[in-house]
């Protein structure tokens, strides 16, 4: 009967091919193969999918834990000086490419790696990149913080990409993990998440000022010489000077004689509002024209009063249609009622 298992054992290393069942193992431990181009094909789709920045996260995490899960591994079989002497064996046996641990230090937790021919390399020279990849570099951060027992990092010296012979990975202590970058990336989309919705809340807010702006204080021409301006709500200093500008520009480019401000509707009216006020029927006096205060209820009458208001030198009435008929007085103008035909 044919054997339904095949083993090969290169160098310390064994592989096995249990045929019936259709499993492969690599030194004991369930593993796959794959093409170059189907990695390729892997690496693409995730970055294709989530984006440059979260791509690049992912694959520093992916890297990082799969060189835990090695040194894991591997360091319950050997002691660290003799996994070192085996990782050139076991990753060139497994088509990762050359590896040569060229500096290691216990003491100064440095580890100098040299990688040549690496499946990265390969997939990212045939997509004709000159960008060293982060997945393997990040592999041996994950390796050796994981031998070292301590968190690690790393920085490319050189690249083949670049045209070197080799690429360089320098290890060393450091508080940077791929558990923090994961954890900044969402704070950065956090954040811009924010900035987004502040952005579009600003857009908003402009243009419902623009809009209460066009509809707080239109200014509405009655008759030749008398326009008429509605208070309506609470007013601040924005509003107020909205008001004193547009009621300015408004008399002058009709050539009005008269403005009446309308306070029927108007909310909050204190000192300030007095003072502002005054301030407007001043400007209206300084271009020639005259102001009329309309729409004084008996409760803002009292209020006035009480607040010790000198409104002497203002003409006031207590509707808006005795103010007009005043305004057409001083113009000129008789209201006069079409008798009806009999």
């Amino acid at each position: 009967m044919e054997n339904s298992i095949i083993q090969v054992k290169v160098n310390s290393n064994e592989f096995a091919w249990d045929k019936e069942n259709g499993i492969f193992t690599f030194d004991g431990a369930p593993s796959l193969l794959f093409w170059d181009s189907a990695i390729e094909l892997f690496l693409h789709t995730i970055k294709e999918v989530s984006g440059e920045d979260v791509s690049t996260t992912v694959f520093e995490a992916t890297g990082f834990r799969m060189g835990q899960l090695v040194s894991e591994y591997y360091k319950n079989r050997y002691d660290i000086e003799e996994i070192l002497k085996q990782y050139t064996d076991i990753y060139r046996n497994a088509g990762w490419g050359n590896v040569h641990i060229h500096h290691y230090s216990l003491e100064e937790k440095k580890v100098i790696v040299h990688l040549k021919n690496s499946w990265e390399h390969r997939i990212f020279e045939s997509l004709n990149k000159h960008q060293a990849g982060v997945i393997l570099p990040c592999h041996w951060a994950g390796v050796f913080s994981g031998l070292f027992e301590e968190d690690m990092w790393y920085k490319i010296n050189q690249s083949q990409l670049a045209g070197h012979d080799y690429d360089e990975i320098e290890l060393f202590a450091s508080t940077i993990t791929p558990n923090q970058n994961i954890h900044d990336l969402a704070r950065q989309k956090e954040q811009k998440n924010i900035n987004e919705l502040e952005q579009e809340i600003n857009k908003r807010t402009e243009e419902l000022s623009g809009l209460v702006k066009t509809l707080s204080t239109p200014v509405l021409p009655v008759l030749q010489g008398i326009l008429v301006i509605p208070l309506v709500g609470k007013f601040n200093d924005e509003r107020m000077e909205d008001l004193l500008q547009k009621a300015l520009y408004e008399f002058t480019k009709q050539r009005a004689s008269y403005l009446l401000l309308d306070l029927t509707a108007l909310k909050g009216f204190d000192e300030y509002i007095v003072h502002r006020l005054q301030g407007l029927v001043k400007a209206i006096e300084l271009i020639g024209g005259n102001c009329v205060l309309v729409g004084i209820s008996a409760s803002l009458s009292i209020h006035l009063v009480n607040a010790s208001v000198d409104l002497k030198n203002i003409q006031s009435f207590a509707t808006l249609e005795q103010g007009v008929e005043f305004a057409l007085e001083q113009i000129g103008f008789d209201i006069i009622t079409k008798k009806k035909e009999k």
